[in-house]
């Protein structure tokens, strides 16, 4: 009886016990890491019969990336902006998914990031030309970054 309370105050001991103590706290949560986010608010595009869109971009620098090699946003701001008018390539009528997937794509290849979340929001439009009830557009993610939710 004796070495059954030993075991259950044992077990107790031990399951109450802080995990942390356990684990061995990995890079990521213990790492620096330098993101950076920007908006087009309420950009007017011909795309889609004309809408409305916001745009909201987050990135993440590649790990110990020197700060002199860090991009100014002004640049990924006007790489995102060509994607949002018509093209041969992508053209009025795409799905903003694509839209989306383009942009955070040409991002990753073109600049020192580890990850890049991109936000369209297409703003409610009751034109019976281009009816698309409801804000509503897609998040696309790549990399080691958390994706975006903006509401």
């Amino acid at each position: 009886m004796k070495n059954l309370f030993k075991t259950i105050v044992l077990i107790v001991i031990i399951s109450h016990w802080p995990l942390s103590l356990w684990a061995t706290p990995n890079h990521e949560e213990t790492g620096e890491r330098n993101y950076f986010q920007f908006v087009i608010p309420k950009y007017h595009t011909t795309r889609q019969s004309g809408q409305i869109v916001n745009i909201y971009v987050k990135y993440a620098y590649k790990k110990d990336l020197p700060t002199n090699e860090y991009s100014d946003y002004r640049i990924l701001r006007t790489t995102i902006l060509r994607y949002m008018e018509p093209s041969d390539e992508f053209p009025a009528e795409i799905f903003w998914e694509i839209v989306a997937t383009n942009m955070g794509r040409e991002l990753m290849k073109h600049f020192p990031l580890e990850g890049v979340s991109i936000q369209l929001i297409v703003l409610d439009n009751q034109n019976p030309a281009s009816y698309e009830p409801g804000d509503h557009g897609p998040i696309f993610t790549v990399g080691k970054i958390e994706p975006l939710d903006i509401h």
